[in-house]
């Protein structure tokens, strides 16, 4: 039988050298344990780690990173041991969430920041200039400006080389969920989903959303963020299925919160 999520390991997981498995982790207790308001046991934590490839021994030293540095803390119950955020990772994590599980804008925004940052999430109009939608703007910015768009060059190149590529990459993730991946296990489902949000997680906390009237003619971009969140939900019901579902060596996990529903504007 063939393996069909170990492309989407090789091609869009361990397709850059060296995984960040700390970061992978950042992911998988964000996106599946923060809003149970819970902790996740080693033992469900490595199985879907297992399938995501991932070594025991980097596992261990992952989370090890994390406990050290502050991100998470480690708890005992019985012969089990547990992980979740810590408030400092936890103040990491839900402002990214929401820019990472915001729904797919309905109408496009009317008012914007101009600001001197670093931040890479700016639509870049200028060395070390860019622009934000007021509602996502950079909280550590120096001299800015807020206001709406009258005019801008029409020379101006608002997609990088790097920000097309990571879209083409993630264009081509959703087709291949889309027509050719089938999950063969509830935590095969999950498995891809984690993929799926590993990636979205990195492109954006890394480019901006670039809004129609700015983007080029066609792209691709404009529709990612619906795409996502559809690919996202058609693996859900299988993933949640096995997150709270007991197995062996661990109970299950508590149903999620409101705002886990309401990820990427869906309502349950």
């Amino acid at each position: 039988m063939t393996d069909l999520l170990q492309p989407l390991l090789d091609d869009y997981l361990h397709d850059q050298g060296r995984l960040r498995v700390w970061s992978l982790i950042v992911t998988i207790l964000g996106d599946t344990v923060e809003t149970r308001q819970t902790t996740i046991p080693t033992t469900r934590l490595g199985l879907l780690l297992d399938r995501l490839g991932v070594s025991q021994a980097a596992q261990k030293t992952a989370l090890s990173r994390l406990v050290k540095d502050g991100w998470a803390e480690r708890s005992k119950e019985g012969r089990n041991t547990f992980y979740g955020f810590t408030d400092k990772g936890r103040e990491a994590f839900v402002p990214a969430s929401r820019l990472v599980y915001a729904a797919p804008r309905e109408e496009e925004p009317v008012h914007w920041l101009m600001a001197v940052s670093d931040d890479p999430r700016g639509v870049p109009i200028a060395p070390g200039i860019g622009l934000w939608p007021v509602d996502f703007a950079p909280r550590v910015r120096g001299f800015s400006v807020a206001g709406w768009i009258d005019t801008l060059p029409g020379d101006l190149q608002v997609v990088t080389a790097d920000h097309q590529k990571e879209t083409d990459i993630l264009t081509a993730l959703l087709r291949y969920l889309e027509v050719t991946f089938s999950p063969d296990t509830k935590l095969d489902a999950l498995a891809a989903r984690t993929v799926l949000i590993h990636r979205w997680r990195r492109y954006v906390l890394r480019h901006p959303e670039i809004p129609e009237k700015l983007a080029p003619e066609g792209w691709a971009g404009l529709t990612l963020r619906a795409k996502l969140g559809a690919a996202y939900w058609a693996l859900t019901g299988s993933a949640e299925d096995w997150l709270q579902a007991p197995g062996d060596g661990f109970r299950a996990l508590q149903i999620p919160g409101r705002a886990y529903w309401q990820r990427f504007g869906y309502q349950k």
